[in-house]
């Protein structure tokens, strides 16, 4: 069915400057706290009108009932017949999902005890080869959060170029690293190159036995058997999770071994409260449908093309390109889940950086140019530095 925009379409374009001056509680009725996390749309151009106007048009849409499939593991995506289950490896979904979730989750806390244990010999590096959401999730975690922790130096490759790798050989003692090879397929091409050129790179060094510290996380472990990776060291996750929403699975693994199973599992349970306020909130109340709102009122009513979130925090350096992908890949579409040409822009394009940097780089087209590009500021109230 298609959505009527003709309510939304109506309402008037007024400057924000005027939005405030008619409104003096205009800041805490589009504020909200979730999950120890404060948004704040008060200087988007969404109104109380206009958020009644999207969540009829939610309502005519059967958001309600897609987000109740989603949840309760139904066939949510019709292109390739299958559940969209990336909750259940956070607890929230169908049972039997979630069971299995934790079941992979304890397999690998089971791993990382015995790395731990250095039942697999003396472990000092992880090596992490994937690409996409195989990369993209694990890098901006470990990079975020694990900047303080020495548990293990943890390098994670995407780049089929060999440069990406031999930096990382300069700094890895080969007999003390272990690979960690990440594709839900275990076919991705440049996954594989990139894993092949490690294990040469071990051989090389007489490393004995180089697939005895090979790990596979994949939601296809007979392919990763087949490529000769023990079985033992195969950490599966469901063929429902995608890519780009992956690292709450066995996915996450060199976050989970470089930050500690207390720390990943805080991880989870801090998505886990999302969920449950996505799930359960009224949508005029609840964050991500009004963070959609917004992301739907700037493409499609005002026509803008890009936006862009800015984290003004060195730790979120990589939550840009993470967005990036998730934002893209999810939208990255043409015609209607009817297969009828869409006739609407899919999405914005996402893009970004770091706040500092960027003030000096891009913002003097944002303020001063004449494209219209919607921006997010990300902070962090506790620093990461001791900086006075």
């Amino acid at each position: 069915m298609t959505a009527d925009w003709s309510k939304i379409e109506a309402l008037p374009a007024t400057k924000l400057t005027d939005l405030f001056a008619a409104d003096s509680e205009r800041l805490s009725k589009l504020s909200l706290d979730v999950a120890g996390i404060h948004f704040d749309w008060s200087k988007t151009h969404l109104t109380t009108d206009m958020v009644t106007a999207f969540e009829d048009m939610a309502k005519a849409q059967d958001l309600s009932g897609k987000r109740q499939a989603l949840f309760s593991g139904e066939v949510v995506n019709v292109t390739e017949g299958r559940a969209v289950e990336h909750t259940a490896e956070r607890g929230e979904g169908k049972p039997e999902s979630v069971a299995i979730a934790q079941a992979s989750h304890q397999r690998m806390r089971t791993l990382i005890d015995a790395i731990e244990a250095e039942a697999l010999g003396p472990v000092r590096h992880i090596l992490h080869v994937g690409i996409g959401g195989s990369a993209l999730g694990p890098q901006l975690l470990v990079d975020a959060l694990g900047r303080d922790d020495k548990r293990y130096d943890v390098a994670i490759v995407a780049n089929v170029d060999g440069v990406a790798l031999e930096d990382v050989f300069a700094k890895f003692d080969p007999a003390a690293t272990l690979l960690v090879v990440a594709s839900k397929t275990f076919t991705t091409t440049e996954t594989l190159m990139n894993a092949e050129s490690v294990l040469q790179w071990m051989t090389e060094h007489n490393v004995e036995d180089p697939y005895g510290r090979v790990i596979a996380l994949t939601a296809s472990p007979e392919k990763a058997m087949e490529w000769g990776v023990d079985e033992t060291r195969i950490l599966p996750f469901a063929e429902s999770v995608g890519g780009r929403y992956s690292l709450w699975s066995t996915i996450g693994f060199p976050a989970a071994i470089a930050l500690g199973w207390d720390r990943f599992e805080e991880l989870l349970e801090g998505a886990a409260e999302m969920d449950r306020h996505f799930r359960l909130s009224a949508l005029h109340e609840n964050a991500p449908a009004l963070a959609a709102f917004a992301d739907l009122y700037y493409t499609q009513i005002r026509h803008a093309e890009t936006r862009a979130p800015f984290a003004y925090d060195e730790r979120l350096r990589l939550l840009p390109s993470y967005l990036q992908q998730l934002e893209m890949e999810s939208n990255g579409k043409s015609v209607t889940v009817d297969g009828q040409p869409l006739g609407r822009p899919s999405a914005a394009i996402t893009w970004g950086g770091v706040g500092a940097e960027a003030q000096h780089a891009v913002f003097q087209l944002l303020h001063q140019g004449t494209h219209l590009v919607p921006v997010e500021f990300i902070a962090v109230i506790e620093p990461g530095d001791t900086l006075p």
